[in-house]
């Protein structure tokens, strides 16, 4: 009789072992939202008025995207739609955003060094704060799963613990007894 009881009890073990899990991933989830919104609100970044959502705080994964979308629309207009790596180092006297990696036939400054091309180190400036807003919208969305995750294995882990307890009471006179059931064994 005694082994018999063992099945259920380790039915209900694994049950809460899930719903413990669940509450493990849920809170993480929780953190995780908390945290990422946090460091965005930390930044009193605001979306400007030409932006998709204009004109609001940017804390959530739609105003984190809307952002995106526009610092790099603000960068490809001022560098004619070139990008970081199709830009050479040094600008040139006609302004062109492309410049370029020849330092021979690159603007000089007073020095005679060569002129940084400010059109580049926007690009990048913009790819960095493109990638830091990606990615605080990809860690918001994922806190959502985490959370979602937590939810059906708290659930699951109920379940399965009650099936364990039922299981349990099938076997167990005492246990049968409480909800007015006949066990299956004698």
């Amino acid at each position: 009789m005694k082994t018999l009881r063992l099945f259920p009890k380790l039915v209900m073990a694994m049950g809460i072992m899930f719903a413990l899990s669940g509450l493990v991933a849920g809170g993480a989830g929780i953190y995780i939202n908390n945290f990422v919104r946090d460091e965005l609100a930390a930044q009193r970044i605001t979306t400007p008025e030409d932006a998709s959502i204009p004109n609001v705080p940017v804390n959530s994964i739609a105003t984190a995207l809307s952002m995106a979308d526009i610092i790099q629309h603000h960068a490809a207009t001022s560098s004619n739609g070139l990008t970081y790596a199709e830009m050479g180092r040094f600008a040139v006297e006609n302004g062109d955003p492309a410049g370029t990696n020849n330092a021979d036939a690159a603007l000089k400054d007073a020095n005679g060094k060569p002129v940084a091309n400010q059109a580049r180190n926007t690009q990048l400036t913009a790819a960095s704060l493109v990638t830091s807003l990606s990615v605080s919208a990809m860690a918001l969305g994922a806190s959502y799963g985490a959370m979602a995750l937590g939810l059906g294995f708290l659930v699951l882990g109920i379940v399965i613990t009650g099936l364990g307890y039922a299981l349990l009471g099938l076997i167990t006179p005492e246990v049968a007894k409480r909800f007015g059931v006949h066990t299956v064994t004698t």
